[in-house]
């Protein structure tokens, strides 16, 4: 017998209307955030259970933070204490102590007794403190080592699995300069809770949707659910375990379900698998509703009373990639237009209500997908994206060089399994990337290292790729993202007019080009002596803030011009003028081959100057609605090779219908309009026929002989009721 067809013969199933039944429960949490004792340690420390912290020399800082953020510029070893009082009824508890996120080790102690020790920014974890709180008060301390990579190891060698943290070219002083690695990231940055249960203490709930489609039922899911139960008694006893399903953000039925089991002492697993049949499944928010599920879990003794209770969102949907790299969601093929981020640079800057305001910019610029960049971020940002309908490419946080030591090999597939472990319930997330740019795939590190060898980290991610395939066979894993797939044209060579030219791979996942803020902004990053960089001191100055002096001037042709003000204005348009076009080159290949894009970078992630339309304030650049017009679902796309003539000059111009969604348009209408100096010269209104999911070209447009002046060629789509569905422009000029 299956074990779902054991679960069906000894599970009660029933539907009901409403919520899950209200029972009085006691508060099963005690926040620890607050401010805490903190101290520095210069030197090296050898940590063992035996290790005291000193008795005096304490400052204030507060928890949750990244200690830069509280004004303490260091690397390495910190101390960090609390004292907390809790009443008997507590003190006696099933209880454990979480930690949402130390960057980048810890070690615990709690009243003088050695807990553990913990490595990795982006994972929670938790010690069990049963039988170790007392009635009254109680003193947790944390030594906290967020070291700098050593000299040997920097950078092509790091042993840190901290991704764009540690190394990167929108962190402060940027990626190759000796001041790669300051303003470090470490510290309590995520909130410090004990979590109380009754006997029996559930964790590590997961949840996983799997597709069961038979010819007969083509729309069964198996809801599969796996927990450990640790149950603090010296003999086996016999609890129920409850589970409802229910929709969490729509209407709908309760599924409700009730097993029997018995508990020995210590850890126990929990396996179960529910069947949920047609599900409302989750989709994008251009093409359905992110419809999203709750499934609540409790433990209860013989006598109705709850030991513990644990719950968690999750969406039912079925991702899949085909043979020619195009995206499928719950069987529909999806073109991906999508943005790189880093919401911060210091994780505990990012609150929900931020990563709300990025990802209501995000849509309103018709970004339907997100690549999170080398790096894990808050759970906040998953779950904003869950209900929101954004899909997520995620990075696990290695991008460059590592040492490719056993020991770092090891510690990087467990970090990787927590990665997935921590994540998997998240719908948005559509695929992992193992590695960004590994010296196996990059040989332009051969210029920049002297001990480059073309084989480093390939064993490093070939195991990556084993493990992360194995434990999670319902996305898309991938080993690398590719250089072949960060077309850098108009940036680090090439023109920008070469994204013209046919593109060799379906996924463009960077390309871009660096823009300086606004005034206002520029100014609150620099003095006013620095504004203008005219000599070597200001130009380090600009460069420690990511600006890539080389890039701007002599690759992009940037033109500084007179002033600030010109400066800036230069800079933004070269950046909104290379985007647009590239974007919308790659968008008329849609599916031959190109399927998904990803423009570097959404938001700078710190006070500086480098590829974000949206600048450090989140105010846009003029890149953000280049990109809002390129990104736009129906796009009268304007194929074109130049933006300057001759007099005289009779360019043709191609006129292309995009639909990227899933509905088709008859009697639709395209019209462009010719102007030279604000002024229409010419016309053209065309029928329109759009099939869903589409692009097609309906015919070029001749223009007139050109005279000397500035013209905008202007292309709107109407449906069939007049409605505006999308506009575009083409700004060039004569001389």
């Amino acid at each position: 017998m299956t074990l779902l067809s054991r679960l069906i013969t000894w599970l009660t199933l029933c539907l009901t209307l409403g919520a899950f039944p209200s029972q009085a429960q006691e508060t099963k949490h005690l926040s620890l955030n607050g401010n805490w004792q903190f101290q520095p340690i210069t030197g090296p420390v050898n940590v063992t259970p035996q290790l005291t912290a000193p008795d005096n020399g304490w400052k204030m800082i507060k928890v949750p933070d990244n200690w830069y953020r509280q004004g303490h510029d260091i690397s390495g070893f910190a101390w960090y204490q609390t004292q907390f009082k809790l009443d008997n009824a507590k003190s006696s508890k099933v209880t454990h102590l979480l930690f949402h996120g130390v960057d980048y080790a810890a070690d615990v102690w709690l009243n003088d007794h050695y807990l553990g020790h913990h490595t990795g920014y982006f994972q929670a974890f938790a010690f069990d403190v049963s039988g170790l709180l007392r009635s009254g008060n109680n003193q947790l301390r944390v030594l906290v080592n967020s070291p700098l990579e050593k000299p040997e190891d920097w950078s092509l060698h790091k042993r840190l699995v901290k991704g764009i943290f540690s190394h990167h070219d929108t962190r402060p002083g940027g990626a190759w300069s000796e001041r790669g690695q300051e303003k470090n990231t470490g510290g309590i940055w995520a909130p410090v809770e004990l979590q109380f249960a009754e006997q029996a203490a559930l964790r590590q709930l997961q949840v996983t949707p799997r597709k069961q489609a038979t010819q007969a039922q083509p729309d069964r899911w198996q809801i599969d659910t796996s927990a450990q139960i640790r149950q603090h008694v010296s003999h086996e006893t016999s609890v129920t375990v409850e589970a409802n399903i229910r929709p969490e953000n729509f209407p709908g039925n309760t599924l409700h379900f009730n097993q029997q089991q018995t508990l020995r002492p210590g850890d126990n697993r929990l396996a179960l698998s529910f069947p949920l049949d047609n599900p409302a499944l989750w989709w994008p928010y251009e093409y359905g509703k992110p419809n999203l599920y709750k499934l609540e879990l409790s433990i209860k003794d013989a006598s109705g009373k709850v030991l513990d209770r644990q719950a968690q969102i999750f969406g039912v949907r079925e991702v899949k990639v085909d043979d020619g790299l195009q995206w499928h969601i719950n069987g529909r093929r999806l073109f991906l237009r999508g943005t790189n981020y880093i919401g911060a640079q210091w994780l505990a800057e990012m609150t929900p209500a931020r990563y709300q305001h990025d990802l209501d910019m995000m849509q309103a610029a018709h970004i339907n997908a997100v690549r999170v960049h080398a790096h894990v971020t808050d759970q906040a940002f998953y779950a904003l994206c869950d209900r929101l309908g954004i899909l997520v490419t995620q990075d696990f946080p290695l991008l460059w060089g590592y040492s490719d030591d056993p020991a770092f090999i090891a510690d990087a597939r467990s970090q990787a399994k927590d990665m997935v472990q921590a994540l998997q319930q998240h719908p948005s997330i559509i695929s992992w990337t193992m590695h960004n740019e590994p010296p196996w795939d990059s040989p332009w590190m051969a210029q920049k290292y002297t001990d480059y060898q073309p084989n480093i980290n390939r064993k490093l991610d070939e195991l990556l790729y084993v493990d992360i395939s194995q434990l999670d066979p319902l996305r898309i894993v991938r080993k690398e993202s590719a250089t072949k797939e960060h077309e850098w044209m108009g940036w680090y060579f090439d023109h920008w007019l070469a994204f013209s030219r046919p593109t060799p791979t379906p996924w463009s996942t960077e390309f871009g080009a660096q823009a300086l803020p606004n005034l206002k902004n520029l100014k609150r990053m620099f003095s006013q002596d620095l504004l203008w960089p005219d000599n070597e001191e200001k130009w380090r100055q600009w460069e420690y803030h990511n600006f890539q002096r080389k890039e701007t001037f002599e690759f992009a042709g940037i033109k500084q011009g007179k002033n600030i003000e010109e400066f800036i204005a230069n800079s933004q348009h070269y950046q909104a003028r290379l985007l647009q076009f590239a974007v919308e080159n790659y968008r008329r290949q849609r599916y031959a081959p190109v399927s998904a894009v990803f423009q570097f970078m959404f938001v700078e992630n710190w006070p500086s100057i480098n590829w974000g339309i949206v600048d450090y304030w989140r105010e846009p650049k003029a890149g953000y609605d280049a990109l809002r017009t390129a990104y736009q679902p129906i796009l009268p796309s304007l194929e074109w090779k130049q933006d300057e003539y001759p007099v005289g000059a009779t360019p043709q111009i191609g006129l292309w219908a995009i639909n990227d969604t899933w509905q088709g348009f008859e009697h639709a209408r395209y019209k462009v309009t010719l102007y030279r100096n604000g002024t229409a010269l010419d016309n053209l209104q065309l029928p329109l026929e759009m099939p869903p999911d589409s692009g097609h070209k309906l015919r070029d447009y001749a223009l007139p002989a050109l005279q000397a002046g500035q013209y905008q060629l202007k292309a709107e789509i109407t449906g069939q009721d007049g409605k505006l569905m999308g506009r575009n422009q083409y700004s060039f000029s004569v001389k």
